[in-house]
């Protein structure tokens, strides 16, 4: 049995791909380790995982601000001691990264230890952290056609976005009732991500009226501050939830989705079949969401609205309801996005390199 590390934690994107590869890992008897954030959103996720691992890291992220840059090298130091300290005693064969201020204090810890260490990026514009740790790890693993410049043509790998093994579809009916929502009427769910985003959750508050004429229900989940409640018609629920721990129930519930266009989303989406209206992030690093947004377009999986085009939403939203025949389109482009959702490569080379480690030691 291998011991293996897995720096991920920050953000849902960036979490939810590190629990799904230590499922799989733990379920091939392979003990796993997983450094997360402190941040209410890695509490909230990680509490229903009881059978997994986690341990606390440390860090931050470089900007936004002079003062947040300032304060990041203090910061990375100190995760730079903590994970030496936890490397020690741990003792893993591999580290895999997936990015964010997570990675880099552990991927820098175990490049001085001699520990081989192996990227994962979702987005298609990789950030910052990625972009440094590609310089010395062994592998990176990237969405298809994406490569990082000077970075050897061989470490580079297509891969695919390791989804949760609770992520699966089902019954339309089925996931209403989990829901506790009508199964009657069309249902629309709208998420700007584990963060929130307050210019979807405006959006619900000013259509109100308009959900309850066209009996559409939402599930609207507003991020760890974001508002709760409930406002009951007899035609139209309307659902605010700060976090949701059934979001395979709530994809598969949807007749279509309102969402933010992080990697994992977008995965989770294809997995579940759910047609979707992205709404990028336009302060995202590197601007990535609009990047991944634009991919999901060109592929069919996805219409795009720029957030300062928000209030074109409503006919995008409409426009898709009332036409069967653009939302099976939109259902088939996911369902081949999800079959060419290949992550298998990724499991097959962390447990080659933890063997060859193993063999070391």
């Amino acid at each position: 049995m291998s011991k293996i590390l897995l720096a991920c934690g920050g953000t849902g994107g960036h979490l939810a791909p590190g629990i799904a590869l230590a499922e799989s890992l733990q379920s091939q008897n392979h003990e796993t380790l997983l450094m997360v954030s402190s941040k209410i959103v890695d509490q909230q996720m990680t509490a229903k995982y009881r059978g997994l691992n986690f341990v606390a890291g440390r860090g931050r992220g470089f900007g936004p601000g002079l003062i947040n840059k300032i304060l990041f090298f203090p910061s990375l130091f100190g995760a730079i001691y903590s994970s030496l300290q936890l490397v020690r005693q741990f003792r893993p064969s591999v580290l895999i990264c997936f990015g964010g201020f997570m990675s880099l204090g552990p991927a820098i810890a175990c490049k001085l230890s001699g520990i081989p260490i192996l990227v994962h990026e979702a987005n298609r514009r990789p950030g910052k952290a990625v972009r440094l740790i590609a310089r010395f790890a062994q592998s990176i693993h990237l969405p298809y056609g994406v490569r990082i410049r000077n970075i050897t043509a061989e470490r580079q790998h297509d891969s695919g976005f390791p989804v949760r093994q609770e992520i699966t579809p089902t019954a339309r009916d089925i996931a209403r009732q989990d829901l506790n929502f009508p199964s009657t009427g069309r249902l629309i769910l709208v998420t700007g991500g584990s963060q929130g985003a307050q210019v979807l959750t405006r959006w619900v508050e000013n259509n109100l009226e308009l959900f309850k004429q066209n009996n559409i229900h939402v599930l609207c989940l507003t991020g760890a501050s974001g508002r709760a409640g409930e406002v009951n018609h007899p035609t139209s629920v309307i659902r605010y939830l700060s976090f949701c721990n059934q979001m395979a129930s709530a994809y598969s519930a949807a007749d279509i989705a309102i969402t933010r266009s992080g990697a994992g989303t977008l995965a989770e989406l294809a997995t579940c079949r759910t047609p979707v209206v992205l709404v990028p992030y336009p302060f995202a690093a590197d601007d990535h969401q609009t990047a991944n947004a634009l991919y999901a377009v060109e592929v069919g999986m996805a219409q795009m609205i720029a957030e300062k085009n928000i209030e074109k939403l409503n006919d995008a939203v409409f426009d898709l309801l009332n036409e069967p025949s653009k939302l099976q389109a939109m259902k088939d482009a996911l369902a081949r996005a999800d079959a060419h959702n290949h992550w298998e490569r990724i499991l097959k080379e962390v447990l080659d390199l933890a063997k060859e480690g193993g063999a070391k030691k």
